[in-house]
């Protein structure tokens, strides 16, 4: 099949303004004279550094790539770069070019990073989108990218079938290329697997200061933000990955278990360390799959970084006679605050003498935040106030700085009350695309708001009490969550939303079979602030956003028809 020529529309290729006006960036070369450093801040170039160290891998998959879906699970780090290049050649046959945005929605896999590779390769810049966004938030976050080509598979060409037909499409994009065949009836599809045998294409980086890839924020409390960020900007929010830290360091010889939505952020500055260090790679794209449950049990990992929720879902894997993580040294979560329970949990999975967990509370524009590791003792106590992991640790020494400000009228706070959390260290995005203003709203020189309520202790510790917007006075949603999974051991997930002239709502799912007696409810929450009867669904039936945080505003709506919330919202 031949690939008809680009339609000659000067205003769908032009520059748009967010790729030259952004805010420029703290870059960081190093951390120490003695610091491992990333060998590259360019995802372009991450596989093939890699490759060129030959003894690195192998890398696993627990599906075969939509953009090779013929090929094999397991490849070398140098089987992977190849594979880049020919997606890129594939890219440069759609007619991508320098500056162009590629979008990216399909369902989740390694290969969504690849494909930013690809694209970031010939100097494009990639837009990662999870794909389970619904069509008009979609349609959206195209529009912001200003005609981008977009790479999807034929699930998100149906979904957005549902709010944009052929011709909308077409005045939203470039081009449009399906993995996999696209429906007979959609001739301006170009279907991806007749973009191969090209030639090679051009190697063209953008330069280390310019933007170079777009991803998004989780979109708890509504459409997701586009994150702008540069290749200096996760050079130095890389630092802290590749650093040789005592007992927590990556290692070359560790088998990593890395299971994450790879439209995130957080993978694409994932692949600055693991392609520096070359571990062993099991990479998977759902964390519910019996394939990936499989590799687990059959490669039994030293390190394992997934989603806070996403463990909370594994929780019964640690009781699997396969014994998946009975070689983990070291557990990590990224992203928000783990619950007490399930550290404890996988910290006694494991037949390591001395198994670390190191929580980093982090976030897209800013990188990590605060980091802590806890041991077994940290989490021997049960249902303790406040618990445990509600302490988030501290910046990392040199590198970040943390205050807190009235949400009010922005003036610090003194240690040990409760105030929105600013953070300052090198590597913070560039900007929000097509909402520039709301970037710089948030700001404050070198401060970030990161819209967390929280209180910072005289040692500088970060105890997190709420996202701003979830905030409910004179108490912490986030405790009461921990608390009841901890002396509820039935509970597979419990939220408590604010209600605005009304008492907390807990919300809470069961394990399959059990039920709560309302003796056991009282009893859990005795010395507990005041709450509403305890409303019990599904575990599936939680709105969840690809990073599966609970879209709390969402699930408010379903369940409290016209009730609000009690927070300003100003700084999501």
């Amino acid at each position: 099949m031949s690939v008809t020529p680009l339609r000659a529309d000067p205003a769908a290729r032009s520059r748009p303004a967010f790729l030259d006006d952004y805010a420029p960036t703290r870059f960081r070369r190093r951390l120490s004279p003695l610091s491992r450093l990333p060998h590259t801040g360019r995802i372009g170039e991450a596989w093939h550094l890699a490759a060129r160290r030959g003894k690195f891998g192998p890398v696993i998959v627990d599906r075969a790539p939509d953009v090779d879906p013929d090929g094999p699970l397991v490849r070398s780090y140098g089987q992977w770069a190849s594979l880049v290049d020919d997606l890129a050649a594939r890219l440069h046959a759609l007619g991508v070019r320098a500056w162009d945005r590629v979008a990216v929605v399909k369902r989740n896999h390694l290969d969504v990073a690849l494909l930013a590779s690809a694209a970031a390769r010939i100097g494009a810049i990639p837009a990662l989108i999870t794909d389970n966004h619904p069509a008009d938030t979609l349609t959206v976050l195209l529009e912001r990218l200003e005609h981008p080509f977009l790479v999807t598979d034929r699930q998100s060409l149906d979904r957005l079938a549902q709010s944009l037909d052929e011709d909308g499409l077409a005045r939203l994009t470039v081009r449009t290329t399906c993995l996999g065949t696209p429906p007979a009836d959609r001739p301006d599809v170009v279907p991806f697997a007749a973009l191969s045998g090209g030639p090679a294409a051009p190697v063209a980086m953008r330069k280390p200061h310019e933007p170079m890839v777009i991803t998004h924020t989780s979109g708890t409390t509504g459409i997701p933000k586009l994150v702008l960020h540069s290749a200096l900007s996760l050079y130095s929010l890389g630092l802290v990955e590749t650093e040789r830290w005592p007992l927590i360091r990556l290692r070359g010889n560790d088998t990593v278990a890395f299971c994450h939505p790879y439209s995130h952020q957080r993978v694409i500055t994932g692949l600055l360390p693991l392609t520096t260090v070359g571990p062993k790679l099991l990479m998977l794209s759902d964390p519910e799959s019996p394939q990936a449950h499989a590799l687990l049990a059959e490669h039994a990992p030293t390190l394992v970084e997934t989603l806070p929720n996403a463990f909370l879902a594994w929780e019964d894997l640690t009781r699997d006679p396969r014994r998946p993580f009975r070689d983990v040294r070291l557990f990590i979560n990224s992203f928000d605050a783990i619950h007490t329970r399930t550290v404890r949990a996988f910290l006694a999975a494991t037949d390591r003498r001395l198994p670390v967990w190191v929580q980093s509370w982090s976030q897209t524009e800013a990188g990590a935040v605060a980091i802590r590791p806890y041991l077994r003792g940290s989490v021997k106590r049960r249902g303790n106030r406040p618990p445990p992991t509600q302490d988030l640790g501290w910046p990392v020494p040199g590198f970040g700085k943390v205050r807190a400000v009235s949400p009010d009228n922005g003036e610090p706070v003194p240690a040990g009350e409760v105030g929105l959390i600013q953070f300052s260290a090198p590597g913070r995005c560039l900007g929000y695309v097509g909402e520039q203003k709301r970037h710089t709203d948030k700001c404050s020189g070198p401060w970030w708001n990161l819209g967390d309520m929280a209180i910072i202790g005289r040692r500088g510790s970060v105890r997190l009490i709420d996202r701003e917007v979830d905030r409910i006075p004179g108490t912490s949603a986030l405790e009461i969550e921990d608390l009841l999974l901890d002396r509820l051991p039935q509970t597979t997930e419990v939220v408590v939303l604010a209600v605005r002239d009304g008492s907390p709502q807990p919300v809470l799912s069961l394990r399959e079979g059990c039920a709560l007696a309302p003796e056991q409810w009282r009893r859990a929450t005795a010395d507990l602030p005041p709450m509403a009867a305890p409303v019990q669904i599904r575990w599936d039936e939680f709105p969840r956003t690809a990073t599966w945080k609970i879209r709390r505003t969402m699930l408010r709506e379903q369940l409290l028809s016209g009730a609000a919330g009690i927070g300003y919202g100003r700084w999501t």
